[in-house]
């Protein structure tokens, strides 16, 4: 039975959803900012934890008791808006009427999803944080998982192969967005477009 206290309530489960939607909000928000004003990202002032506590209507104080850290809070706030576009990422794809069309569908929309940088830019923070890192390798397995029952289901809807599997072609096409993604975020030119990041996935007829 739920008390009314944080720790571990239904109360304390709400806090921490309330937190987490201010941060995924403003973190939108400074992307959207930085897209309109064409802001380098590098030199735009992070979200601090006094702006996460006043949007969620909380004290400073209650973001470190539910997630330990500022780093942490981005990252899974960033991760939740990942996660949502790439669900409009897989309705997209599965438009698609050809092998062909289904990668480049998939690579354009990932580049041009506003939270992939987002991400990126949360994965650089984790540096030698044993307990950030081990986040990352929970809600990368999480995104590796979906998107391989994606890949699993539209190969077999529409007849396709995946010569080099499924869970393969997910690893590798999210690695390549995700090094794409840094090399722009660093002002690398030349680095891979969308034709690369689609050869990255072996699906076809």
């Amino acid at each position: 039975m739920a008390t009314t206290t944080d720790g571990g309530t239904a109360r304390g489960a709400a806090t921490r959803a309330r937190i987490l939607e201010a941060t995924a909000a403003l973190l939108r928000d400074v992307q959207a900012a930085n897209a309109a004003t064409d802001e380098d990202p590098a030199t735009t002032a992070p979200v601090t934890v006094s702006e996460i506590a006043r949007a969620a209507g909380v004290y400073p104080n209650q973001i470190t008791h539910h997630y330990g850290s500022k780093d942490r809070l981005v990252l899974d706030a960033a991760f939740t808006l990942f996660l949502r576009d790439t669900s409009r990422l897989q309705a997209a794809g599965r438009r698609s009427r050809t092998p062909e069309g289904f990668r480049s569908v998939l690579a354009r929309t990932a580049l041009a999803m506003p939270s992939t940088p987002l991400v990126v830019r949360a994965l650089a923070t984790t540096g030698g944080d044993p307990a950030l890192r081990e986040r990352v390798r929970l809600l990368l397995a999480l995104l590796f998982r979906q998107s391989e029952r994606y890949l699993d289901r539209v190969v077999t809807e529409h007849g396709w192969r995946s010569p080099n599997g499924v869970a393969r072609d997910a690893r590798t096409f999210w690695s390549a967005v995700f090094g794409a993604t840094l090399l722009a975020d660093a002002g690398v030119t030349g680095g891979p477009s969308d034709i690369d990041l689609a050869g990255t996935v072996s699906v076809t007829g």
